[in-house]
């Protein structure tokens, strides 16, 4: 194939929170490296499903690339019409080679559309990346089968980091008569780590190294290894950086777990970390205030970040949006980034939902851990 100037390599959209292991990330680094031997210009179209990690890939390789503008989208309702960025990136190349595709997405009708004229396609024959019926289409239309080579690479480090004592002690949880604790629960983290370029995490991800997993488990245990809760402001009136955390006993909080259309996911996961309240509060921590728009209006720029606002009156939802009373969360809030380097082993507790997570936390915590008190719910992907 020595002979075929430009390559592309295509996918279907990627998740949100992507493995290290998946198959696609396998694939990519193998066609990578085929582009390379076959002596291959590696042809690109930005905005097209996992560009960003192709490009990064053919660079870390020495590939050269050369990117290839898509012409503007018609104004054509028909919704089976190929979008032009998938149409140029597989019409723009002599050979395509082929990873996760969905069936009857985007890509798999591109690759339809390409097979009916001209053009070498080749599936990625790694478990996962195309279902039975998109690989026995396209292979009926001219399309072929490539295993890659099984390139070695470091493991993504998940082993090391349960490397734990042989006697790991789990430990009850208070009542919640006698709860004296705020609780900041975690989620997994789709994309960078806050602060990370994209280039150190697409790098991450290339390399399968220990920052790669963003899975909930793995935000929980960089959070208690760094000792350090970094403030968000993406749902703060105001835009003020805080930490978020709640009152609500840990024996009630699976109570207090729902999914929220709105941000189609559930609004935390089974994994997190309580702070004792006065250790809190002697930092600055405060309730929040629930209330509706006139009373933001009342408030001091001391204030204001501990606002919000409630939606348990009909004049305060939002069209399309469902009322919601706030307040039974029970929310309070920290300015700025929390770090707990200094807080004592008894004025803190981990908690997870299964006995995997604790050998995890296990081997970074010095802080008890304990188990979620509804061994029922199973975390989501995300």
């Amino acid at each position: 194939m020595s002979h075929l100037r430009r390559t592309a390599i295509v996918m279907s959209r990627l998740p949100r929170l992507i493995d290290p292991d998946a198959a696609w990330l396998i694939g990519l680094r193998a066609s990578i490296q085929r582009v390379k031997e076959i002596g291959s210009v590696l042809v690109l179209v930005e905005g097209t499903a996992g560009s960003d990690f192709v490009r990064r890939a053919a660079v870390r390789a020495d590939v050269p690339i050369e990117f290839v503008t898509a012409a503007m989208e018609s104004n054509n309702s028909d919704a089976t019409a190929v979008p032009m960025r998938d149409r140029t990136l597989v019409q723009s190349a002599e050979f395509v080679l082929v990873l996760g595709v969905r069936t009857n997405g985007n890509v798999h009708r591109a690759l339809r559309e390409r097979l009916d004229t001209d053009g070498t396609i080749e599936l990625i024959d790694l478990e996962g990346l195309q279902p039975k019926a998109v690989r026995e289409d396209l292979i009926s239309h001219g399309a072929r089968l490539w295993s890659p080579p099984l390139i070695d690479l470091p493991s993504s480090g998940v082993s090391s980091r349960l490397q734990s004592p042989n006697v790991i002690e789990v430990v009850p949880f208070p009542s919640a008569d006698e709860w004296c604790f705020l609780s900041h629960t975690t989620r997994a983290c789709a994309g960078p780590w806050p602060g990370e370029s994209v280039t150190n995490y697409v790098d991450s991800l290339l390399d399968r190294d220990d920052s790669a997993d963003h899975s909930a488990v793995a935000t929980l245990t960089r959070i208690i290894a760094q000792q350090k809760l970094i403030a968000g402001n993406r749902t703060i009136r105001g835009g003020y950086p805080m930490v978020c955390l709640t009152e609500v006993p840990l024996a009630n909080l699976p109570n207090l777990r729902q999914f929220r259309t709105h941000r189609t996911r559930w609004d935390f996961e089974p994994f997190g970390f309580c702070l004792r309240k006065q250790w809190l509060l002697d930092r600055g921590a405060r309730p929040v205030i629930y209330g509706s728009e006139e009373l933001w209006e009342t408030l001091s720029d001391v204030d204001r970040p501990f606002f919000q606002r409630n939606t348990t009156e009909k004049s305060e939802v939002k069209p399309g949006r469902q009322e919601i009373d706030w307040s039974e969360e029970r929310e309070w809030r920290h300015r700025g980034d929390l770090d707990f380097s200094e807080l004592g082993a008894n004025d803190g507790l981990v908690f997870v939902p299964n006995f995997h997570a604790v050998e995890r936390l296990a081997a970074v915590s010095r802080w008890p851990v304990t188990l979620w008190p509804d061994p029922s719910v199973t975390p989501s992907p995300e």
